[in-house]
């Protein structure tokens, strides 16, 4: 009554291992946010004088939103075939939309 799994077969052990993608809806989502940080980030050197601290991290947030986040999401949807990048570009998928976002909750909290 108990089934036996598939015997691995040369084709089957010779494949690459799956590596999970990044969501197209993930993808989009942080270049739409793109031009919204650059908004609030430039927004944000209005509160100097009030929130120096975070107006600090917000434009260190700022100048990534606009210059490391595409890079992210240009490299998280490259086909990388070696495992180690394939894993590189799914993190990289997956951290490109904190700065952005970062950006434009800090500038709200202001």
């Amino acid at each position: 009554m108990h089934e036996t799994p598939p015997a691995l077969t040369a084709d089957r052990a010779a494949e690459t291992p799956a590596i999970d993608e990044v969501s197209m809806w993930a993808t989009a989502l942080t270049v739409a946010l793109i031009p919204v940080a650059f908004f609030f980030g430039g927004l944000a050197g209005m509160a100097t004088e009030v929130h120096p601290q975070t107006v600090a991290v917000v434009k260190a947030c700022w100048w990534a939103s606009w210059t490391a986040t595409p890079l992210l999401v240009v490299a998280s949807r490259l086909p990388f075939r070696r495992t180690a990048l394939a894993r590189a570009s799914y993190w990289a998928g997956w951290a490109a939309p904190v700065p952005p976002a970062v950006a434009i909750l800090l500038t709200l909290s202001l």
